[in-house]
Parts: structure tokens; sequence; C-alpha cells
């Protein structure tokens, strides 16, 4: 069986706790194979005050700790609803792995996947890891 190389990483971030330890992970396998790292969030679903320049807010300090370690490291803004927004993330920056929190900052914390998760599981067309 060949194994596909790892280039590009896509981390659905959303500043849960999920999401950095999503980010670990996506640090370890981009020093592994050498990958760069897509920081996506999707902000299709925050209200009209939150839009481009509060997301960027967020993952900007992510973004910037990225860098410092000598990562390549490109941003994803989908305006769209989460799950199609990571998807289409991947797809449009041609990702070989999508990296996600287990639980984002969803309502049903009591559930093992958070919506998000089980959508992108569902619908990617590459692998994902589910950091927990």
């Amino acid at each position: 069986m060949d194994e596909k190389p790892i280039r590009k990483i896509l981390i659905g971030y959303d500043g849960s706790d999920g999401a950095e330890k999503a980010v670990a992970f996506a640090i370890d396998l981009a020093h592994k194979y050498g990958a760069a790292i897509i920081v996506c969030h999707a902000f299709g679903n925050m209200p009209m005050t939150s839009k481009p320049g509060e997301v960027r807010r967020l993952i900007n300090p992510v973004v910037e700790r990225l860098s410092k370690l000598g990562i390549t490291t490109l941003v994803a803004m989908p305006d769209s609803l989460p799950a199609q927004g990571l998807l289409t993330a991947a797809e449009e920056h041609h990702a070989d792995l999508i990296v996600l929190g287990s639980r984002g900052r969803g309502t049903f914390a009591n559930l093992p996947l958070g919506s998000t998760a089980e959508r992108v599981l569902r619908y990617a067309k590459v692998s994902v890891l589910i950091a927990r």
C-alpha cells in the first residue's frame, strides 16, 4: 500500500480546548512531515458583529505560534457554517489531512462528538484526525 505524503494539514479552530488539542497534534505532524498548516475558522453562524476582524483576532495568536515554530501557516476564514466551511477550505487548499477537536463550542456538551466534527468525518474527501 502506497502512503500518501502529508503536505498540508487543515485545522478547524474555534478557540475551544478541543481546537487547542487539534493544534498540538497538527504541530507534531507538521514537524514530522514538513507540512504546512491551514488554520480555518468558518464564521457563517456568528452574529453580524462578529465577522472577519474578530475572527482574525481569534486565530492570530495560533498563526503567530505556528510561524514562530517555523511552520508554513495559511489562514482560511470561510463565511459559511462550520462543517461546510472546513470541507470547502480543505478542498480549496488541497489539504491532505483535517485535524479537529472532538468538541467545539457547541451547546450539546454531553455528546461524545460535536456536530461539526461528525459532519466533517462523514463528508470529508481526505483523512480526518479527531483530537481528544
